[in-house]
């Protein structure tokens, strides 16, 4: 009990000395300003692990990953979880015409597995520090709260979505000369840019409806295109639809595309997500920029 008194008088001892004396108070409000400065970025980075002005962690929980991305063992290329998917893509998305029926191109797409990733889906590339990732994902979050309640969908297929992190490090970046391969993000780009799957996007992409009636410019499409390693959009989203209505219409697979999503609130951002699923319910045609029958 003496020993608590005794701390108890030394600290009010000290706060009556620092009160007393002028030129102390000063130098604590300096120090207290320093101390805060160099704090911020661990708090920073703190409230970033908990997902607190992030993007990071929604988009971590759908990723596929590019590690090892163009790693060869025995001179085969070792697929990554991201080549996988998107092999999937460019295997089913502009083969249709080969077939009679959509029946007859469903059973060659479910003998190879085709439909692992689900029947419709949603595949984004996003990077860390991205606004446009952030607005987003809030429009994500909020439309899948509301599926099917507050936001209508056609069909019975979940809500399912992918993601690919632009700027993810891979531990053989290091292992390449040439600047731009040490970016894992851009050897997965060329090598679908081999498989022409860029261009052939852009090609059905520029010509969906969504373009014109969005009066959206042609610059990302063109960046898409031609591959281009330096100026890739982000986030770019993209609808990946095999049902029977994609294929009718001509773009099986690989569907719609968005750079970003446009809208005043979390609310208006999941309808313009909502809309891009919807992209072919006759129901909506009217109201759905991304139908052509879309009226303004």
């Amino acid at each position: 009990m003496n020993i608590i008194k005794s701390i108890s008088a030394m600290i009010t001892k000290f706060w009556r000395w620092i009160t007393e004396t002028a030129w102390v108070q000063p130098l604590l409000i300096v120090g207290g300003i320093f101390a805060v400065i160099f704090s911020i970025p661990k708090f920073t980075t703190w409230f970033e692990a908990m997902g607190v002005n992030s993007s990071n962690s929604f988009y971590t929980n759908y990723r596929v990953s590019l590690e090892g991305e163009g790693r060869e063992e025995n001179g085969t290329r070792i697929m990554t979880d991201a080549d996988k998917l998107t092999a999937v893509i460019d295997k089913w998305s502009f083969t249709n015409t080969q077939y009679d029926s959509y029946e007859t191109y469903r059973k060659n797409v479910e003998a190879d597995d085709g439909l692992r990733y689900g029947e419709k889906f949603f595949m984004v590339f996003y990077k860390s520090d991205c606004s446009g990732c952030e607005e987003a994902k809030n429009g994500f979050e909020t439309l899948i709260t509301g599926w099917n309640t507050s936001f209508p969908i056609a069909g019975s297929q979940p809500f399912k979505l992918y993601s690919i992190q632009a700027d993810q490090t891979s531990s053989n970046d290091d292992t390449y000369e040439i600047d731009t391969d040490k970016k894992a993000i851009n050897r997965y780009l060329t090598y679908f840019e081999a498989a022409d799957l860029w261009a052939s996007a852009a090609g059905r992409l520029e010509d969906a409806p969504y373009r014109t009636n969005a009066s959206a410019g042609m610059t990302n499409y063109t960046y898409i295109e031609n591959t281009d390693l330096t100026n890739w959009p982000v986030p770019t989203i993209f609808l990946i639809d095999f049902t029977k209505e994609a294929y009718e219409a001509g773009r099986p697979g690989l569907s719609e595309v968005l750079f970003g999503v446009s809208g005043s609130s979390y609310f208006e951002n999941a309808q313009l997500l909502a809309n891009m699923w919807n992209h072919l319910d006759a129901a909506t045609a009217s109201s759905n920029p991304f139908n052509a029958a879309y009226k303004k």
